[in-house]
């Protein structure tokens, strides 16, 4: 029976080929230590099912010096008929000159026919601890170039801790490749939600890299609109962190004001908005959010929001679905938002897969749409909103009308001065009627100054 697809294994002596192909097998097959000498000394294959496929996965022994070997085998392999996987092995936590070399090497047995089946698998994702790969990329030119030549293809394992799910969606990946994206393509996205819903955490999962302040101090949390770009999945992706309300300080003037800042640091406009939920902890305020934002979003806004929860290691096995429409709000929101959710554990950042799961969402809203974004024109608050705005500017427009007529007459004189004051405060108290009200105060000072004169 031939195999649905065959992997080989390719990189330096010592950086976990082995390791990563017993990964993928599920069991110890081909022989793996830590050892100062080359472990693998000739090519071995295994044939195993395993993800309901057939897979023949090849080790073979480090590559510098036994190129010849290596690449005679790959020749001898019947390509056009067979699914080929080429997975160049580099450690994240090293990656030295004789790495660089392997890599070449590596690049020139695949070839240019075969390059594109090949992706980067980088192991030792253990060492990372806290740190996201991301991070490590931006501070190595050298890894940075190599993925850059790799056009994004690469994948984490953790051979230590990882299992074997990490195999699993990296074979996903590469045998139902994600709907082909056109290079560069730009995605906004705003994140807005509660205190503490976990909206800087998703960010800097979705970016990658730790860009946006975490934790539990409230001195730490976002205390003003930011935003971040990044090129994901082929994609230049700019995402906008926002401060978290609470239930006492959520009004419709703040959600108003605040989505109008976060248009600015998304501009020309977002491609979505996303409500950032923690899934087990429904607060007071998140409800007041899913009240508020309809009376907000109209019919045209609405198409670009979606719900993201976070904290997706709380389902323990539990349908997200199940949990929605158990809770009356939360479902009726998500329905508003055309059943558009998707799920993030923050906590495996190495996972990739919910990242680009969650931009071929935002690629379907963003194609529903026609290819627009969200502008200001969409987000008019409703006439209630309008009258409590102009309602809180009353009494400053009031003062304000005060202070210019008391000063311009006593500045002109108390007479004529202070009728002109009057009248001019009285045309100044309707709204856009206070230049009006100084032409008046003007001319009455005016009056007052020739009489006086004479």
């Amino acid at each position: 029976m031939d195999p649905d697809v065959t992997i080989i294994f390719l990189g330096n002596t010592g950086v976990g080929k082995s390791a990563s192909a017993n990964n993928i097998i599920g069991r110890r097959v081909f022989p793996s230590k830590a050892s100062f000498h080359p472990v693998t000394k000739q090519i071995s294959e295994q044939t195993e099912h395993v993800f309901g496929k057939h897979i023949r996965v090849v080790d073979t022994p480090g590559i510098l010096g036994s190129e010849e070997l290596i690449k005679t085998f790959c020749q001898d392999l019947p390509q056009p008929f067979m699914q080929l996987l080429f997975l160049v092995v580099v450690r994240v936590d090293r990656f030295s000159e004789e790495d660089q070399q392997a890599v070449e090497a590596a690049v020139s047995i695949i070839g240019d026919q075969n390059f594109r089946k090949a992706y980067l698998l980088f192991t030792c994702g253990d060492t990372l601890k806290n740190r996201m790969l991301g991070d490590v990329l931006h501070e190595n030119s050298s890894l940075q170039t190599v993925v850059e030549k790799f056009e994004g293809r690469y994948h984490l394992f953790n051979n230590q801790h990882g299992g074997q799910e990490q195999a699993e969606e990296l074979l996903l990946n590469f045998l139902q490749p994600a709907v082909p994206v056109v290079p560069q393509e730009e995605r906004r996205i705003v994140l807005i939600g509660q205190l503490g819903g976990g909206k800087s955490s998703a960010g800097n999962t979705i970016l990658g890299s730790e860009r946006f302040k975490t934790g539990c101090d409230f001195d730490l949390v976002s205390t003003e609109t930011v935003s971040e770009r990044a090129e994901v999945e082929r994609r230049r992706v700019t995402v906008v962190d926002t401060p978290g309300f609470t239930d006492e300080a959520l009004t419709p003037e703040q959600l108003y004001l605040q989505i109008m800042r976060s248009l600015v640091e998304a501009s020309p406009g977002p491609h979505a908005f996303v409500v950032v939920v923690r899934i087990s902890k429904m607060s007071a305020a998140d409800i007041k959010l899913f009240e508020l934002l309809p009376t907000l979003f109209g019919s045209d806004a609405s198409k670009y929001i979606m719900v993201l929860f976070t904290h997706g290691d709380k389902l323990r096995g539990q349908s997200m679905d199940d949990l929605i429409w158990s809770n009356r709000a939360v479902s009726e929101f998500v329905s508003r938002c055309g059943g558009r959710f998707c799920v993030f554990d923050n906590t495996k950042r190495g996972n990739r897969r919910q990242v680009r799961e969650f931009l071929r969402r935002v690629d379907d809203m963003v194609e529903a749409n026609g290819g627009g974004h969200c502008t200001s024109d969409m987000f008019k608050p409703n006439l209630t909103q309008k009258e409590r705005i102009l309602n809180l500017l009353k009494p400053i427009q009031f003062l304000f009308d005060v202070l210019i007529a008391g000063y311009v007459s006593v500045k002109a004189g108390v007479g004529c001065g202070l009728l002109g004051g009057l009248v001019g405060l009285l045309a100044g108290v309707k709204r856009h009627k206070v230049v009006g009200g100084l032409v008046i105060v003007l001319l009455g000072g005016a009056v007052y100054k020739l009489t006086s004169d004479k």
